[in-house]
């Protein structure tokens, strides 16, 4: 059965759908319009926000799942690529789960940026960002609580990373000029040092961060049903 909750335990797991959901959770346990639902204790866990539905699958009912799904008519749902198969959604391309110890001592320079200036740098070609003003509520709401993280060089690059206890997992990263990647990134880790750090990305920039010591874990995906997922 899969119930509606108000309280959620902390997924303890090396995962991006987890750390996604406990990202969510910490900053908006206490919003009516963010829901989290459990399957059966250990099932899965989900949560949906704006449309928007993340899938951690432990050991699910997938027919069970896959009706929730059908019933709730997300627009996308982000989840591992087995469930998402399993469920009847699957995504036009493969995302690669990547995970390295954020182990990058000290501390490189950042410019002080408004959210818009953030906005500005990661809005490119290959980043699939909300609308600004949805995106600099969430992301100040974030900031505030203590649970995100950014690195920028203005009008050259930003990162910025979400996290919930021990883990981090990156929310963009853009560079707008050759070589600011590798310092976006390296100003993130050091940002989140001694924490899990995850990323999903896309095939076309699965080397570089192989590059700077990421491996990786599995496939996810997203599931699209309108060009509005954020």
């Amino acid at each position: 059965m899969i119930t509606l909750v108000k309280q959620l335990p902390h997924l303890d797991y090396l995962n991006a759908e987890a750390v996604k959901i406990n990202c969510l959770y910490d900053s908006y346990k206490n919003d009516d319009s963010v829901m989290f639902w459990v399957q059966d204790q250990t099932g899965a866990y989900i949560s949906m926000t704006d449309g928007n539905m993340i899938i951690f699958s432990i050991k699910p009912n997938f027919e069970e799942l896959s009706e929730f799904v059908a019933v709730l008519n997300p627009a996308c749902v982000f989840s591992d690529l087995e469930t998402l198969k399993k469920i009847g959604k699957t995504p036009p391309e493969n995302i690669n789960v990547i995970y390295r110890k954020a182990n990058i001592e000290g501390e490189t320079p950042s410019d002080t940026l408004s959210s818009k200036q953030l906005y500005d740098l990661l809005d490119v070609k290959g980043l699939s960002l909300p609308e600004y003003p949805y995106f600099a509520v969430d992301y100040c709401k974030r900031l505030n609580d203590g649970k995100a993280h950014y690195f920028a060089l203005e009008q050259k690059c930003a990162a910025i990373s979400f996290t919930s206890g021990n883990y981090a997992i990156i929310n963009g990263l853009a560079a707008k000029e050759k070589g600011c990647g590798s310092i976006a990134l390296k100003g993130i880790l050091q940002k989140n040092y001694g924490k899990d750090f995850l990323v999903c990305c896309r095939d076309s920039v699965l080397e570089f961060y192989q590059k700077n010591g990421f491996e990786k874990l599995y496939n996810a995906g997203y599931w699209v049903k309108t060009n509005e997922c954020k």
